[in-house]
């Protein structure tokens, strides 16, 4: 792989796992069996008058303030290349969805709310701890969804380029009789698929004793409770009567 395009993995791995501390795992997911979600971006907020947020947990944000808001600093390079990397897979699909983003009026991943016409989604998940899932289709709003898997060390960020401790964990597609296997195979992988019509899964994966080696994966999607505030918000209804 080209030296500069590692780094930029490696940024974005290092940076993810450093969100990671600032949060608590997603417990909503119910397709999950093992490991843990988290977030980045902007989610409806769980009040039903409340518009949209990002993901902090005050607490955990309070111990380290300055170096919370300087990993804020670094999400639009994260949201640059992941646009960049989504084009590279598929520009007709990345096309498809900054459409919708665009129509929205969405904002980037950075926490600032402002429509940012360079992106393409206001909302990433990303898995750790070697995590699994049921069969299931997603219900979110997106018409394609973006998934990037890495190999890293869960308790640095780095990146693993040899000796990927890790087994199992395949990708897979049950109903269609296909699916990624990662056997033997230590490199980013890429994919983006229709994941509200396709019945997909994460089978349960392993790591080494006392190792601390996983695939971290992100996806880029936009939840379809967010959708529906943002077109609340376009609508005016949020507004206040003056």
């Amino acid at each position: 792989m080209d030296p500069n395009l590692k780094a930029r993995f490696q940024h974005v791995a290092h940076h993810l796992v450093a969100q990671s501390y600032l949060q608590n795992p997603n417990k909503s997911n119910g397709p999950a069996r093992s490991g843990k979600m988290f977030s980045l971006g902007w989610r409806k907020g769980y009040e039903d008058d409340t518009t949209l947020a990002t993901t902090g947990i005050a607490e955990k944000v309070s111990q380290d303030r300055l170096g919370y808001e300087d990993l804020q600093t670094h999400v639009p390079t994260v949201d640059t290349f992941l646009a960049e990397r989504f084009q590279n897979l598929s520009q007709p699909l990345y096309e498809e969805v900054k459409e919708q983003f665009l129509t929205l009026n969405a904002p980037g991943l950075a926490p600032y709310f402002e429509e940012n016409t360079d992106g393409f989604t206001c909302h990433l998940s990303f898995t750790l701890g070697n995590f699994s899932n049921a069969s299931h289709t997603d219900h979110d709003a997106s018409p394609y969804t973006f998934v990037t898997w890495l190999p890293i060390n869960e308790k640095t960020g780095n990146l693993i380029e040899d000796k990927l401790e890790v087994t199992g964990g395949q990708f897979v597609f049950p109903r269609n009789g296909f699916g990624i296997d990662f056997t033997g195979f230590c490199g980013v992988v890429e994919c983006a698929w229709k994941a509200t019509f396709y019945h997909h899964l994460t089978l349960p994966s392993t790591s080494s004793p006392l190792s601390f080696h996983t695939r971290l994966g992100y996806s880029c999607q936009l939840p379809q409770k967010t959708h529906n505030a943002l077109q609340r918000i376009q609508n005016g209804f949020y507004d206040k009567p003056e």
